[in-house]
């Protein structure tokens, strides 16, 4: 499993469109993706679940990847983060 941290910066980050941009990127890989906001965790692949973790500019989340591609998943969604979000 690799995981990875990030503090939300863009204020346009948590509209609908940015999440379902993130959503289809997850959807590319194979491996299960979590998106975790304080107490709550969502599949990444959940649009709504994604929503309803009711993020906002300046929130840390914390997103897991575990599966066999891993490593290409964590790399293709943490620089999605830094070029979004």
């Amino acid at each position: 499993m690799k995981q990875f941290s990030y503090v939300l910066s863009n204020e346009n980050a948590v509209q609908t469109r940015s999440m379902s941009n993130l959503v289809r990127e997850a959807a590319r890989f194979s491996s299960k993706v979590r998106l975790i906001s304080g107490a709550k965790t969502a599949a990444l692949e959940e649009i709504r679940s994604v929503m309803g973790l009711n993020m906002h500019s300046g929130n840390t989340v914390t997103v897991t990847v575990e599966g066999k591609d891993e490593e290409a998943a964590v790399a293709a969604i943490q620089n999605y983060f830094v070029d979004n979000m």
